[in-house]
Protein backbone atom coordinates (compact mmCIF):
# COMPACT_ATOMS: atom_id res chain seq x y z
CA UNK A 1 0.00 0.00 0.00
CA UNK A 2 1.41 3.35 -0.24
CA UNK A 3 2.31 6.04 1.41
CA UNK A 4 -0.95 8.04 0.16
CA UNK A 5 -3.40 4.89 1.13
CA UNK A 6 -2.25 4.91 4.26
CA UNK A 7 -2.50 8.46 5.18
CA UNK A 8 -6.65 8.15 3.81
CA UNK A 9 -6.80 5.59 6.13
CA UNK A 10 -5.78 7.20 9.23
CA UNK A 11 -7.51 10.45 8.44
CA UNK A 12 -10.43 7.62 7.86
CA UNK A 13 -9.86 6.76 11.25
CA UNK A 14 -9.35 9.94 12.82
CA UNK A 15 -12.79 11.01 11.48
CA UNK A 16 -14.13 8.41 13.60
CA UNK A 17 -13.03 9.59 17.12
CA UNK A 18 -15.60 11.28 19.60
CA UNK A 19 -15.34 14.87 19.47
CA UNK A 20 -12.95 15.91 22.73
CA UNK A 21 -14.97 16.51 25.91
CA UNK A 22 -13.71 19.67 27.11
CA UNK A 23 -13.15 22.56 24.60
CA UNK A 24 -9.62 23.68 24.57
CA UNK A 25 -7.93 26.23 21.70
CA UNK A 26 -7.46 23.55 19.16
CA UNK A 27 -8.95 20.42 18.88
CA UNK A 28 -6.84 17.14 18.68
CA UNK A 29 -8.92 15.32 16.23
CA UNK A 30 -9.51 18.17 13.76
CA UNK A 31 -5.63 19.56 14.36
CA UNK A 32 -4.16 15.29 13.03
CA UNK A 33 -6.90 15.48 10.05
CA UNK A 34 -5.47 18.36 8.40
CA UNK A 35 -1.92 17.43 9.69
CA UNK A 36 -1.95 14.27 7.61
CA UNK A 37 -4.28 15.53 4.79
CA UNK A 38 -1.20 17.79 4.08
CA UNK A 39 1.08 14.58 4.34
CA UNK A 40 -0.65 13.03 1.94
CA UNK A 41 -1.94 15.79 -0.40
CA UNK A 42 -5.35 14.75 0.34
CA UNK A 43 -8.02 17.46 0.16
CA UNK A 44 -8.65 18.85 4.12
CA UNK A 45 -12.99 17.60 4.62
CA UNK A 46 -15.41 20.22 4.52
CA UNK A 47 -16.55 19.51 8.49
CA UNK A 48 -12.46 20.21 9.52
CA UNK A 49 -12.86 23.70 8.05
CA UNK A 50 -16.13 24.44 9.03
CA UNK A 51 -14.87 23.53 12.43
CA UNK A 52 -11.35 25.22 12.36
CA UNK A 53 -13.71 28.60 11.04
CA UNK A 54 -15.63 28.38 14.11
CA UNK A 55 -12.66 28.09 16.33
CA UNK A 56 -10.96 30.89 14.31
CA UNK A 57 -14.17 33.35 15.19
CA UNK A 58 -14.33 32.55 19.00
CA UNK A 59 -10.53 32.98 18.91
CA UNK A 60 -10.53 36.50 17.42
CA UNK A 61 -11.82 38.10 20.57
CA UNK A 62 -8.54 36.33 22.60
CA UNK A 63 -5.53 37.47 20.11
CA UNK A 64 -3.60 40.45 20.76
CA UNK A 65 -2.35 42.59 17.64
CA UNK A 66 1.14 41.97 16.48
CA UNK A 67 2.27 44.20 14.80
CA UNK A 68 5.03 42.60 12.86
CA UNK A 69 3.00 39.61 12.57
CA UNK A 70 0.25 41.97 10.81
CA UNK A 71 2.63 43.15 8.34
CA UNK A 72 3.93 39.62 7.02
CA UNK A 73 0.00 38.53 6.54
CA UNK A 74 -1.02 41.43 4.80
CA UNK A 75 2.13 42.03 2.55
CA UNK A 76 2.96 38.28 1.79
CA UNK A 77 2.62 37.47 -1.67
CA UNK A 78 1.39 34.30 -1.08
CA UNK A 79 -0.54 31.87 1.63
CA UNK A 80 2.58 29.58 3.01
CA UNK A 81 1.18 26.10 4.20
CA UNK A 82 2.64 24.60 7.61
CA UNK A 83 5.68 22.89 6.58
CA UNK A 84 5.29 18.81 8.10
CA UNK A 85 8.55 17.25 6.64
CA UNK A 86 6.84 15.05 4.44
CA UNK A 87 10.56 13.40 4.28
CA UNK A 88 10.09 12.53 7.30
CA UNK A 89 6.61 10.57 6.73
CA UNK A 90 7.87 7.26 4.60
CA UNK A 91 5.88 4.32 4.65
CA UNK A 92 6.76 2.43 7.35
CA UNK A 93 6.11 5.40 9.75
CA UNK A 94 2.67 5.87 8.38
CA UNK A 95 1.75 2.27 8.78
CA UNK A 96 3.47 2.50 12.57
CA UNK A 97 1.10 5.57 13.21
CA UNK A 98 -2.48 3.94 11.65
CA UNK A 99 -2.19 0.97 14.10
CA UNK A 100 -1.18 2.95 16.90
CA UNK A 101 -3.96 5.21 15.78
CA UNK A 102 -6.33 1.81 15.32
CA UNK A 103 -5.19 0.81 19.15
CA UNK A 104 -6.28 4.06 20.57
CA UNK A 105 -9.82 3.47 18.90
CA UNK A 106 -10.38 -0.10 19.81
CA UNK A 107 -9.31 1.20 23.51
CA UNK A 108 -7.00 -2.22 22.99
CA UNK A 109 -4.58 -1.04 26.54
CA UNK A 110 -7.84 0.08 27.73
CA UNK A 111 -9.02 -3.43 28.12
CA UNK A 112 -5.62 -5.26 28.33
CA UNK A 113 -5.13 -2.95 31.53
CA UNK A 114 -7.96 -2.85 33.38
CA UNK A 115 -8.49 -0.39 36.00
CA UNK A 116 -9.49 -2.05 39.81
CA UNK A 117 -12.21 -0.74 41.44
CA UNK A 118 -9.96 -0.32 44.60
CA UNK A 119 -8.56 2.44 42.28
CA UNK A 120 -11.65 3.99 41.56
CA UNK A 121 -13.34 4.30 44.42
CA UNK A 122 -10.38 4.31 47.22
CA UNK A 123 -10.96 4.16 50.61
CA UNK A 124 -9.85 7.33 51.83
CA UNK A 125 -11.97 9.55 49.32
CA UNK A 126 -14.39 7.21 47.61
CA UNK A 127 -16.46 10.05 45.82
CA UNK A 128 -13.32 11.65 44.16
CA UNK A 129 -13.01 9.92 40.90
CA UNK A 130 -16.93 9.39 40.61
CA UNK A 131 -16.83 13.60 40.98
CA UNK A 132 -14.39 14.11 38.64
CA UNK A 133 -14.98 12.28 35.92
CA UNK A 134 -18.55 13.67 36.65
CA UNK A 135 -17.13 17.32 36.05
CA UNK A 136 -15.46 16.28 32.56
CA UNK A 137 -18.21 14.54 31.27
CA UNK A 138 -20.16 17.96 31.47
CA UNK A 139 -17.53 19.07 29.11
CA UNK A 140 -15.91 21.77 31.91
CA UNK A 141 -18.73 23.91 30.88
CA UNK A 142 -20.63 23.81 34.18
CA UNK A 143 -19.60 25.44 36.88
CA UNK A 144 -19.89 24.70 40.85
CA UNK A 145 -22.62 27.45 42.36
CA UNK A 146 -21.23 29.11 45.26
CA UNK A 147 -23.31 27.29 48.14
CA UNK A 148 -22.37 24.46 46.90
CA UNK A 149 -18.72 25.46 46.68
CA UNK A 150 -18.55 26.27 50.06
CA UNK A 151 -19.80 22.99 51.29
CA UNK A 152 -17.22 21.18 49.20
CA UNK A 153 -14.86 23.39 51.01
CA UNK A 154 -16.42 23.18 54.60
CA UNK A 155 -16.83 19.48 54.60
CA UNK A 156 -13.88 18.48 52.77
CA UNK A 157 -15.73 16.04 50.74
CA UNK A 158 -14.50 16.70 47.25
Amino acid sequence: MSANGTTKKIVALLQQLPADKVKHYASFKYTQIERFCNIGGIPVPKAVKEEQAAEDKKKQVLIKIDAAKLKRMIFSEKEEQPDYQKNLFNEDILKQQYKSLKNIHEKKWGDFYAISSKLHEPKGNPNYYTRLLGDVNKGGQKKEGLFAAFKTIISGRY
